[in-house]
């Protein structure tokens, strides 16, 4: 058991919650925008994965994915993605967040979305490293039932680079702010009365998520991040295009 580790680990899980929601507390005051208009964004995160996640289990039986080419893995997890996230996002602006059109709004709504990817991945992690502590703790950890592997996985885990914990936290803003650009997009197709902005929205999600499942598996998590952070910069220039294309609500506080 690793003290430095526990402490990074532990330090990540705080800013995966802390940072999306001070961002939905300090937005939500600056444009007077409802928190539950966040909480949409969060509920339609979670939505999308009730059927993104079963999704995934069956087109990895039914194309027998772990058999498959490293390229053809990345662009079906990525289209995967694409697809279940960005028609959520569609679905919910269409029939529950009928009046959230503004580009605030929009952005509002994506930290929602990925502030609760986010958060939840925190939790996951708060759990993993809990659990992680309590083995070590154990006098035998081989006498625990523990699954094949999973000795090795714990190893790899008290062993990992500092550095790793801090790359879990910039690779959640840098999905932060994919989530707010794409939510701008998909949000045109209400303004613009088409459907294009979405199909738009499903390939640059497949395309970002693809990217980054291949440098990852190919060339490891730095490499993996820097392409994140590539990518970052038009989802900033994203965001900035929507702005005029939405327009600005009208209360918002100059």
């Amino acid at each position: 058991m690793s003290t430095p580790v526990i402490v990074l680990v532990g330090l990540e899980v705080v800013l995966m919650i802390a940072v999306p929601a001070l961002m939905v507390y300090w937005l939500g005051r600056r444009w007077t925008l409802p928190w539950r208009l966040a909480l949409a964004g969060g509920v339609t995160f979670v939505g999308s994965q009730v059927l993104h996640l079963p999704a995934n289990s069956v087109l990895g039986m039914t194309l027998n994915m772990s058999s498959q080419p490293l390229p053809v893995q990345a662009i079906v997890l990525g289209l995967s993605a694409g697809i279940f996230e960005e028609v959520a996002r569609y679905v919910v602006y269409r029939f529950w967040q009928k009046d959230a059109r503004s580009w605030e709004e929009a952005v509002y709504f994506g930290l929602g979305h990925g502030g609760m990817e986010s958060a939840l991945t925190g939790l996951l992690v708060a759990l993993t490293l809990v659990n992680m502590v309590v083995i070590a703790q154990a006098p035998d950890p081989t006498a625990l039932g523990l699954p094949e592997g999973a000795l090795e996985q714990i190893t790899d885990f008290w062993a990992m680079p500092l550095y790793m914990p801090l790359l879990a936290v910039a690779e959640r803003l840098m999905a932060l702010v994919l989530h707010v650009a794409l939510s701008t997009v998909v949000a045109l197709c209400f303004t613009r009365q088409r459907i294009w902005p979405l199909l738009v929205a499903i390939l640059w999600h497949a395309a970002v998520d693809s990217l980054a499942v291949y440098a990852g598996q190919t060339w490891g998590p730095a490499v993996a991040e820097g392409v994140l952070a590539l990518l970052t910069l038009p989802n900033v220039g994203l965001i900035v295009l929507m702005r005029r294309a939405l327009g600005r609500r009208s209360v918002v506080p100059a």
